[in-house]
């Protein structure tokens, strides 16, 4: 696992081969939880589903889209962070937080395989 922040600014990515495909966990904030879940299999063919209320897919179709520009494999990115009542400056916080995650793990990866 990866982490990346403190406190409630904490965001996690795990990874996981299944198959010759990829499922990316992204969660963090005050509370994990499953906010959107991004499927990418060819560039810029991305299906999102999102949770009512939630706004978790800005960051899962982003992450989806590095991703798979790196690593050329079909993936599934599912996101949830949540913290009450964020503002615009911690939201962004977040989103740099998840953005860390993902460039750590393609580093690590050297953008072929999952650590897992």
């Amino acid at each position: 696992m990866i982490s990346v922040g403190e406190g409630r600014y904490t965001v996690r990515l795990e990874s996981y081969n299944v198959g010759k495909d990829m499922l990316i966990v992204i969660t963090g904030g005050e509370e994990d939880h499953i906010g959107s879940a991004t499927l990418i299999e060819s560039k810029g063919h991305l299906q999102t589903m999102i949770k009512k209320g939630h706004q978790d897919h800005v960051v899962s179709e982003r992450m989806a889209n590095i991703i798979y520009d790196t690593i050329g494999k079909d993936l599934l990115v599912v996101c949830g962070i949540h913290i009450d009542g964020a503002s615009k400056e911690e939201i962004n916080i977040l989103v740099d937080n998840a953005q860390t995650c993902v460039n750590i793990f393609l580093k690590e990866t050297d953008g072929r395989r999952s650590r897992f």
